[in-house]
Order: C-alpha cells, then sequence, then structure tokens
C-alpha cells in the first residue's frame, strides 16, 4: 500500500509558477476563479456564490491533506507569488492501487499560455518521484479539447468514454478518461 504523507506540504516550483498550500487569506482568490463561468465551464461544479463558499472549499481541501486523502495547490506566478490564478491536486489518492486522479483549472485570463502544461507536468513528476504512484488518470468534459490536447502532449492515453456517468445542471454529462502510468 502507498504510504502518503503531506507534512510539511510539498511546496512545488517551476520556471514561472510556485504551487502552494491554499489557505483562508486565499478565499477571494478562489472565489474570483470558482464563480467565473467560463472558468468552470467543463468542471461539472456549481459557481461559487460567496467568499465564504470558498472559504469551506478551502477547508474541504484541508481536510483531505490533513487525512493524507488528497492533496491541493493553489497556482501562483512566481513573479507574483500572491495571488492564486488557478488550483490542482490529486483529489482522490487510490493507495492501494497506486494510483491518483488529477484535476486542475486555471483563470481565463492566463489560457493559452503554458502555464497549466507546466503546472501539471510538475504535479506529474511529483507523483511518480515522490509519492510513488503507478498511474494518474484524468476526469474530462468530452467538449474540453484543450485539456485533451494538454494531456495527450504530456503522453496521457485516452482510456475510456463514460456515457451519462453523472448528473449536473438538471442533465447527464458524459466523462472521457485519461491515464498515464509511471515508466520510472
Amino acid at each position: 500500500m502507498l504510504n502518503v504523507n503531506f507534512v510539511p506540504f510539498p511546496k512545488l516550483q517551476t520556471q514561472r509558477l510556485t504551487l502552494l498550500r491554499l489557505e483562508p487569506v486565499h478565499a477571494g482568490d478562489v472565489f474570483r476563479l470558482r464563480s467565473n463561468a467560463e472558468a468552470m465551464k467543463y468542471i461539472g461544479k456549481s459557481l461559487l456564490n460567496s467568499r465564504d463558499e470558498a472559504a469551506r472549499l478551502i477547508e474541504a481541501y484541508s481536510k483531505g491533506l490533513n487525512e493524507n486523502a488528497a492533496i491541493t495547490w493553489g497556482i501562483v506566478l512566481s513573479s507574483d507569488r500572491r495571488s492564486p490564478i488557478g488550483t490542482i491536486g490529486f483529489h482522490t489518492i487510490d493507495k492501494s492501487n497506486h494510483r491518483a486522479e488529477i484535476g486542475y483549472m486555471i483563470h481565463p485570463d492566463y489560457w493559452n499560455q503554458g502555464l497549466m502544461k507546466e503546472a501539471v507536468d510538475r504535479v506529474i513528476s511529483y507523483g511518480f518521484d515522490t509519492l510513488g504512484l503507478h498511474s494518474i488518470e484524468a476526469k474530462i468534459h468530452p467538449e474540453n479539447t484543450a485539456s485533451e490536447r494538454l494531456l495527450l502532449k504530456l503522453g496521457f492515453v485516452k482510456e475510456a468514454y463514460f456515457r451519462e456517468s453523472f448528473y449536473f445542471e438538471g442533465k447527464f454529462q458524459d466523462t472521457v478518461v485519461f491515464s498515464l502510468i509511471s515508466t520510472r
């Protein structure tokens, strides 16, 4: 079984980004991201309606972290070092099968700059090299072609297409599953 321990919190760096722990002080930034309809278009979650909802989401991230069951980073431009412009993490970690599900989002103001590729690549490295994962999966909306291109660029393989796999906003939604197996 995989032994996961997020103490101390793993702050990660890339060429242009710092991936850090989301704290209550970031509630406004998380609200700005999660209340943006364009950013949330393919996430399959309701828009946040208040800063308090964002604070509760950060609390949920902390709970997963404290239980060593999940980890979410805030994505910050290294040149800014203040306001998260996105989030990324392993939302579920299947310890007995050494597998985790990666999820990510970034504010539309930062789309098409290669930032998410940088963040996903760094988190993949952390997952394989530090956590000892064997595989990482990503579940995306079939119309999210930008995310599909990103995953394929990073070596993920389309594994499955689930029709009407979850219910959201009054209708059943499809899901595409991609996976990456460690070669390390």
